[in-house]
């Protein structure tokens, strides 16, 4: 438990004293991006186990802020990567939550068994139940892009939609503001 505390401890203060995956594990088709340089807003309702987002058109080096609200019962994720990556994170999630169930383990999320440890990611975030996380991506160009919530049984479920990388487009089929487009306070 001391360990527990003292990593939490040292998590940067954007993390909400949730555990990081560490150096080494972020996925494919971008990376976090920088605030100043956001387009547009995408907002992401999760539900046991959907995401109100179907699919995603972006162009190449486009910045996106998601929010994501958690209206389901469960904890859910909404990461940014590859159909390889999502499948090799999703054995270290089944991995973690085997160790959760052995006697002895960590119970998860507010005593569910099949709910994950609480964590932030570099390709996006875990949104507790009732619960409202975001993040700002810029997008590479990257070839089989998803995204999904890698929780077993969730992206199995179908809470998953694919991304593709557009230079000319911007289109989104989701609700969303296009801040570039936004009349200046100025």
């Amino acid at each position: 438990m001391v360990v527990v505390l003292t990593l939490a401890a040292a998590a940067p203060a954007t993390m909400s004293g949730a555990l990081a995956h560490g150096p080494g594990r972020a996925m494919s088709g971008g990376k976090m991006g920088d605030a100043r340089k956001v387009t547009r807003v995408v907002e992401v309702v999760a539900t046991d186990n959907a995401f109100s987002l179907k699919s995603l058109e972006v162009r190449d080096g486009e910045t996106v802020r998601f929010v994501v609200r958690n209206d389901g019962l469960d904890p859910h994720e909404l990461l940014i990567g590859t159909r390889a990556e999502h499948a090799e994170h999703l054995k270290m999630m089944r991995a973690m939550m085997d160790e959760q169930k052995k006697p002895g383990g960590q119970a998860g999320h507010a005593g569910h068994a099949q709910a994950a440890p609480m964590m932030q990611h570099s390709s996006g975030v875990m949104v507790a139940p009732g619960k409202t996380e975001s993040f700002v991506w810029t997008f590479a160009r990257t070839p089989d892009l998803e995204f999904a919530c890698d929780i077993p049984g969730h992206y199995e479920d179908g809470m998953r939609g694919p991304i593709a990388l557009d230079r000319k487009s911007t289109r989104l089929n989701s609700s969303h503001t296009d801040i570039s487009r936004m009349p200046s306070s100025a």
